[in-house]
């Protein structure tokens, strides 16, 4: 009984053992994926961000260091010295006035102007504006203050006039070791600020106090990083001016809405009128963490600048990095997105996971295929042994079947032969018949000279009865060549003959045919020079075939008086033409057709076999024989045939 309950339960657990290390592997895979991408798109984050931040510290530095030492230069001129002697002389301020606006526009400042020693401004670049400083009192500066002191000043704070945010340079003015004066160099930083392009990466750079005057988002500007410890202003500026702060130290946290500000900093901040009205808020950090790596990573809600309504911001994640910019009392921060490395995580993730995911498919379908293949084994054989009991079956039936059709293959055999002897009785019967309309046309000049013979002899003309039987032998061997095709019949190839001159085959054919055409009065005209065209062929052959065409053109004008038959001659190298032209009523479309086909005649009397084996004769020769209607008038069949020389005869 127990064996029989636990069968189904470790059923069940073999069955789901591949999911769950199948589970097992891609936690392990996404864990190890994880950590590796998250490594390697931080180290690309972390050298990016400090590449930039090196980038721009550079082009700060090089902006601030062009103007450093000009206030300095300008406490040495005369005509600011001067000025200080005379502060009434109304020459003397219009030439300092001049003088500075010159040097403003030669140097690139964007302000340049002479205090007193109680801070009133008396020259200025900008003296021709309508927000000129002239007249404008600012003890309250700590540049003028650090200046009245016998040292350089340096001062960012927002223009008390123009409201545009400056670096400020200060210098005193000394005479005979006594300070008569400051001059003060106002630099615009706005263009750093416009310059930079990386959306993934923002820029921050901070007063001795950690407020926020420069950066890319403009609603950060004047604004304090938050959640970080209270500390006195006294230990930042000395955190600051000695040394990099240390993320591990393991301060304690303070609220999120913590400033590192105290009321005293702020009231001394309000105080110099730094930053105007600005409330100096801190920025919403919601959580700070500080790496193993030392990294100290930043999740900060950034509200957008078009609206004071927190529900329409949203969190972003940034890593931190800033270095101190030596000389200059600012320190220099980059914000760099964590987003790349949420998008580099998810790609490697998703890759490696499908990855995975393909190959574990893959790996469990063919295990399946390999379950089922076992399965299906026993399955297999019985069907196969089914299968042969069929086979047996089937080729029982097969073989009384083939047996059947050897039997009909046996009768189809007989037939066969039955029909090839039929086949051959016709053809023998249209060659006889061919034959008997040849024979018919010598006969005839036989009966015609044998007729003369008679006479001649009655008439005591004996010279005349020998020529007479020498045309009666000439016919008989023409009979001999006519009836020579009856004996090629069986042969299986005829070549095209010996040459034959075609002055020698209109002889034969005018000896032929003289009877005919002087029973009929009819006239052929043949061309000049046909001694010297010899063509491949049978003389007998191409007798037959100039007869039969000579003759179907007598047919045709048989009832014209004048009957005319003009025989016309063509050649090149390799071929001769000559071409029968009678004057008859020419060929009807459906004879252009079937001209050449046994048995086909348009004469009442005819056989229709004449045409057709003169054709057949001439394509044995390897020529060609054609019909058409002539342009002139009447029938027009041509005959082609391979061109000899005159030597290649003998």
């Amino acid at each position: 009984m127990k064996r029989t309950d636990s069968f189904p339960a470790s059923y069940a657990i073999r069955k789901r053992s591949p999911l769950i290390l199948l589970l097992l592997g891609m936690a392990l895979l996404a864990f190890t994926l994880y950590n590796t991408a998250y490594m390697q798109a931080m180290e690309r984050i972390r050298e990016q961000a400090d590449a930039n931040l090196s980038r721009y510290i550079v082009s700060l530095q090089h902006q601030l260091d062009r103007h450093r030492d000009l206030p300095r230069l300008l406490a040495s001129q005369q005509q600011l010295i001067h000025l200080l002697e005379n502060p009434g002389n109304v020459q003397s301020i219009e030439t300092a006035n001049r003088y500075l606006a010159r040097v403003n526009d030669t140097m690139g400042a964007t302000d340049s102007y002479v205090l007193g020693t109680d801070g009133i401004t008396l020259a200025a670049s900008n003296w021709g504006q309508h927000h000129s400083f002239i007249g404008n009192d600012y003890s309250f500066r700590p540049y003028f203050q650090q200046a009245m002191e016998g040292g350089a000043g340096r001062y960012f704070a927002l223009g008390n006039t123009s409201r545009v945010r400056g670096y400020f340079f200060s210098y005193p003015v000394f005479r005979s070791a006594q300070i008569i004066g400051v001059v003060v160099v106002k630099v615009d930083l706005e263009d750093i600020e416009e310059d930079w392009s990386d959306p993934l990466q923002d820029i921050l750079v901070m007063d001795e106090d950690g407020v926020i005057f420069i950066s890319t988002r403009t609603n950060w500007r004047f604004r304090t990083l938050g959640y970080l410890p209270e500390i006195g202003r006294s230990t930042l500026r000395q955190s600051y001016g000695n040394h990099e702060p240390n993320p591990r130290q393991g301060l304690p946290p303070a609220s999120p809405l913590a400033s590192w500000l105290t009321e005293m900093d702020i009231a001394r901040i309000t105080a110099s009128r730094r930053y105007g009205q600005a409330p100096l808020l801190p920025l919403d950090i919601i959580r700070r963490e500080v790496t193993e790596q030392g990294d100290l990573l930043l999740t900060l809600f950034d509200t957008p600048a078009t609206t004071s309504d927190r529900q329409s911001g949203r969190a972003g994640h940034y890593l931190l990095q800033s270095r101190l910019l030596p000389n200059a009392s600012m320190r220099v921060a980059v914000l760099a997105s964590l987003r790349p490395l949420q998008i580099s995580i998810f790609k490697t993730l998703a890759l490696g996971l499908t990855f995975y995911l393909i190959l574990a498919a893959l790996i469990l379908f063919f295990s399946a295929r390999h379950r089922m293949k076992q399965q299906h084994q026993a399955e297999l054989q019985q069907a196969h042994e089914a299968l042969e009991l069929r086979v047996k079956l089937r080729t029982r039936e097969l073989t009384d079947a083939n047996q059947r059709l050897q039997q009909e293959i046996e009768q189809h055999h007989q037939t066969q032969n039955q029909l090839i002897q039929t086949a051959k009785l016709a053809v023998l019967g249209q060659l006889s018949a061919g034959i008997n309309h040849e024979l018919s046309q010598p006969l005839t000049a036989i009966r015609h000279f044998a007729d003369n013979g008679r006479k001649l002899l009655t008439r005591g003309r004996t010279e005349r009865v020998g020529t007479n039987l020498e045309e009666i032998a000439g016919l008989a061997d023409r009979m001999a060549s006519i009836l020579q095709p009856l004996r090629e019949f069986t042969r299986q190839h005829q070549g095209p003959g010996q040459g034959v001159n075609l002055q020698h085959l209109r002889q034969g054919v005018m000896v032929i045919m003289s009877g005919q055409l002087e029973q009929q009065r009819a006239s052929i005209t043949w061309p000049e020079g046909l001694e010297k065209i010899w063509v491949a062929g049978g003389m007998g052959r191409l007798e037959q075939v100039l007869v039969n065409l000579i003759s179907n053109a007598l047919q045709a004008m048989a009832e014209q008086p004048n009957p005319r038959i003009e025989i016309t001659l063509g050649s090149s190298p390799q071929w001769v033409w000559l071409s029968v032209h009678d004057h008859g009523p020419g060929l009807s479309p459906d004879a252009l057709a079937h001209v050449f086909e046994p048995f086909y005649t348009t004469k009442p009397t005819g056989m229709g076999l004449g045409l057709s084996i003169s054709h057949r004769i001439v394509h044995s020769l390897n020529g060609r024989l054609e019909a058409a209607n002539h342009p002139q008038g009447g029938a027009l069949f041509t005959l082609t045939l391979p061109s000899l020389s005159p030597r290649e005869p003998s």
